[in-house]
């Protein structure tokens, strides 16, 4: 076997490992980590476990944490491609603001600090009076 032959399979079987690296890689969803904190994803939708946005001493958590969505005032985010579907609490971004003013799906309603919105898949959401942090 000359020199030239074993380059050649060398070469060969990095090309196959790099394919099946992005095969594997290409077919993760985008939110690829099933559990994060207190949801869990099933069949790409958003389940949340514990929805609690007050501490043991009843103060509210307002900090963002791993697994919040911020949604930017004015911006369109889309549920399936930008987040999830699925049950997420409506946290204010600004402390005095109490409600919020959202469209979902083109219609505009007011909701207030620490309400539930149910987002399905295909809709359309954007914060329009503050930013807002989905839970």
């Amino acid at each position: 076997m000359s020199w030239s032959e074993i380059a050649l399979i060398c070469v060969g079987a990095v090309l196959l490992v790099v394919i099946i690296a992005w095969a594997v890689t290409a077919k993760k969803p985008k939110n690829s980590d099933k559990k994060v904190d207190d949801f869990e994803v099933i069949d790409g939708v958003r389940y949340t476990k514990d929805d609690q946005v007050v501490d043991e001493k009843g103060e509210v958590k307002m900090t963002l944490r791993k697994g919040d969505i911020m949604l930017e005032r004015g911006k369109v985010y889309k549920v399936g491609k930008d987040l999830l579907a699925g049950k997420y609490t409506v946290l204010s971004g600004d402390e005095n603001i109490s409600s919020i003013n959202i469209r979902v799906g083109g219609l505009v309603r007011d909701y207030k600090h620490f309400s539930s919105i149910m987002l399905t898949d295909g809709d359309e959401i954007s914060a329009l009076s503050a930013n807002v942090i989905l839970r």
